[in-house]
């Protein structure tokens, strides 16, 4: 028995030396690691970067040319002479803090720090409002970067003869705080609209112009947009371009009145159309031609008729929209044509979503509930199904 004693008090005494100056060492090509539990601290170092370890008073950071990073769990103990501080009550026995802990108190402060008096662990991992440089000083936090700019157009709408041409100016802002790589791309209408510059860079504050320079290359009404990208910010316009005839003694206008400016697919769109002439003092038969187009040019709808006009008519045009037509912008277009005389004109629409009632959007927001509700309804049939003829069965 007094042997056992013995032995456990020599087992507790190595343990007890063991904490106290445990050491241990890890090696590699581009490092080295030492770690000892102790009242001190040792370091993890290598050609870029140095890691303190301890146990108790922190006396280690980890740093390199380039950062130091103090992490947020080491303010919960003290740091050792001569380490990075920001506050006396960061240091070992709440001494003085000078950017370095020194153990003294700081001159007419009472043991307080000068760069700001008690308070918490502001420079941990986690800390707020700054970072710190090789030195140990906070650095203001970077700006936040703002991208953004502005066009001088919001659209371009503009009617031509066949074979000419006219130039339209389009300034471009940068209004953030970062320079901005633009790219610009004409869609749609890139046979009849072309750029003075696609791509450039405008620094904060600065502003270009661009020249729109468009050609009426034929006859008709075209719908298209001018892209502009700026890193992640994107922007659009519209381009509508009416080419017409040199000569023209028909001269024809569509008007969308403003509550069919935005029409549910499926729904009637309602225009007023008005024909001129100004040619022949006499009644002669003309054709308009009406169509309906979406920004990609392509022609959802198109129909012709002919009737005779003598000086001005003007009437009421329907078009029932197709019900699976596409959310967005539109075009309708009226030509008229007269021997070798050929005038047009357009207005925008806009489809919107059809209302969806009440059951609709219950059904549409909870899709996954009914789903899961018809499961289990058709579940408990099949069950019902092959277990109730049983049950009848066996009970005569």
């Amino acid at each position: 028995m007094a042997k056992l004693k013995i032995i456990i008090i020599l087992v507790s005494a190595l343990l007890l030396l063991a904490f106290d100056g445990f050491a241990a060492q890890i090696n590699s090509s581009s490092y080295k690691q030492n770690v000892i539990v102790s009242s001190g601290g040792e370091n993890v170092s290598s050609s870029s970067y140095k890691m303190g370890i301890a146990i108790s008073i922190i006396n280690g950071i980890i740093n390199s040319t380039s950062y130091i990073n103090k992490l947020g769990f080491f303010h919960l103990l003290l740091l050792a002479n001569d380490q990075p501080c920001t506050t006396a009550s960061q240091c070992e026995g709440g001494f003085c803090c000078s950017n370095l802990c020194k153990s003294s108190a700081c001159p007419g402060s009472g043991g307080q720090s000068q760069q700001g008096g008690g308070g918490g662990a502001g420079t941990g991992g986690g800390g707020g409002g700054g970072y710190l440089n090789a030195t140990g000083r906070e650095k203001p936090t970077p700006e936040t970067k703002i991208k953004e700019f502005t066009i001088s157009q919001n659209s371009l709408k503009e009617h031509l003869a066949l074979d000419t041409a006219l130039t339209r100016k389009i300034t471009i802002k940068n209004t953030g705080n970062s320079a901005l790589n633009f790219k610009l791309n004409v869609l749609t209408v890139k046979d009849f609209v072309f750029l003075s510059d696609t791509s450039f860079i405008l620094d904060a504050g600065q502003e270009k112009i661009v020249e729109a320079n468009i050609i009426g290359k034929k006859l008709g009404s075209y719908f298209g947009e001018i892209e502009f990208s700026a890193d992640e910010v994107e922007k659009r316009i519209n381009v509508i371009i009416e080419v017409e005839s040199e000569q023209v003694l028909f001269d024809v206008k569509i008007d969308i009145p403003s509550a069919y400016k935005e029409v549910k697919a499926g729904g009637e769109l309602r225009t007023q159309i008005t024909l001129l002439n100004v040619g022949p003092a006499r009644k002669v038969d003309v054709t308009p031609t009406y169509i309906l187009k979406d920004k990609l040019g392509s022609v959802i709808y198109e129909s012709s008729e002919t009737f005779a006009v003598e000086k001005q008519n003007s009437y009421i045009k329907t078009f029932r929209l197709p019900e699976n037509l596409k959310i967005g912008e539109h075009i309708a277009v009226v030509e008229l044509r007269y021997k070798k005389s050929f005038a047009v004109s357009s207005e925008l629409f806009r489809v919107v979503p059809k209302e969806i009632s009440v059951i609709q959007n219950v059904l549409k927001q909870n899709s996954l509930l009914m789903l899961t509700l018809i499961t289990v309804a058709a579940l408990i049939f099949l069950l019902a199904y092959a277990i109730l003829p049983k049950i009848i069965i066996a009970r005569k």
